[in-house]
């Protein structure tokens, strides 16, 4: 059935004038003409006494059927549309690479489950980055290993980490306590905009060093290419605890820790459009990364 056919009639009906009613819908008269014959015709009765302008028997139970079935519709319509703005919600979520390869996808995984309305776009990068990223407002949260300090974010602690040193697994080290047992040995470097780059920084200044007192063999933008090149023998790196209890299959030494742990925070802007999300998914984080 035509929508427009049954908005006229009803309309027309209300007003008993094909004038008015035009100036209702904003139509010509003849175009309100035009709808009423058409329903007719559809319907194959006459809705409509022109002699006197009352409404025939048939008239009077479409005009009842009509105005209910308009008034559904018209509902129905603005649930939809209420449903259609919920499924185009878009909740933009930031992690640095660690974060982002080894909790970010099941934190993902269950929060999508509890709120599948709910679209998520995803940004995995250095915590530099995704730290600028998420103050100039293209992201709603941040999952690093850096502390935001800014007076629009919230920063919520989430769990703890410490740093290993690996290197190849056929390496005459055993453990490694201090500074001096570090140089001269090749590493494989994160990049100086990493959380894993400053948090090994922070462990070298407490034994009195720092990454650029390291021999450089590569450089290496994420923890598995970090991975792959040490298991290779191309050198040692520095590597997340965490990220190393999952690729526990990798052929690499563990030759102890730095001296420093470092933790990994959710950011979100406390005014952000989409703060509602960011509290959800902080409380979901802080239920499965315990500290």
């Amino acid at each position: 059935m035509n929508e427009k056919w049954l908005s006229t009639f009803v309309v027309l009906a209300d007003q008993e004038s094909f004038s008015k009613a035009a100036d209702t819908l904003h139509i010509s008269q003849s175009a309100v003409t035009k709808h009423l014959k058409a329903l007719e015709q559809k319907l194959g009765v006459s809705l409509i006494d022109r002699d006197h302008f009352t409404l025939t028997e048939e008239g009077k139970w479409v005009y009842e059927k009509a105005s209910e079935w308009l008034t559904e519709w018209e509902d129905l319509k603005e649930r939809c549309s209420q449903r259609g703005e919920s499924w185009k919600k878009t909740f933009r979520i930031g992690a640095s690479t660690t974060p982002g390869t080894y909790f970010l996808p099941k934190l993902c995984s269950v929060f999508i489950k509890a709120y599948p309305d709910i679209r998520l776009s995803l940004q995995v990068d250095d915590s530099e980055t995704i730290s600028s990223s998420l103050k100039k407002g293209d992201l709603d949260m941040a999952l690093t290993g850096a502390f935001h300090t800014h007076p629009e974010l919230m920063v919520v602690p989430l769990i703890e980490d410490r740093l290993a040193i690996i290197g190849p697994s056929n390496s005459d080290k055993k453990k490694i306590t201090s500074m001096e047992e570090l140089q001269h040995l090749p590493f494989i470097k994160r990049k100086e905009g990493s959380g894993t780059f400053i948090a090994a920084e922070r462990g070298l200044n407490e034994w009195g060093g720092s990454m650029a007192e390291l021999e450089t063999a590569a450089i290496s933008p994420t923890t598995e290419s970090m991975l792959s090149l040490v298991e290779a023998g191309i050198g040692y790196g520095f590597v997340s605890d965490l990220a190393l209890q999952h690729e526990k299959k990798r052929n690499v030494g563990r030759y102890g820790f730095l001296p420093s742990s470092r933790t990994f925070y959710a950011s979100y802007l406390q005014h952000g459009e989409n703060l509602q999300e960011s509290e959800a998914f902080t409380k979901l984080a802080k239920k499965m990364l315990p500290m």
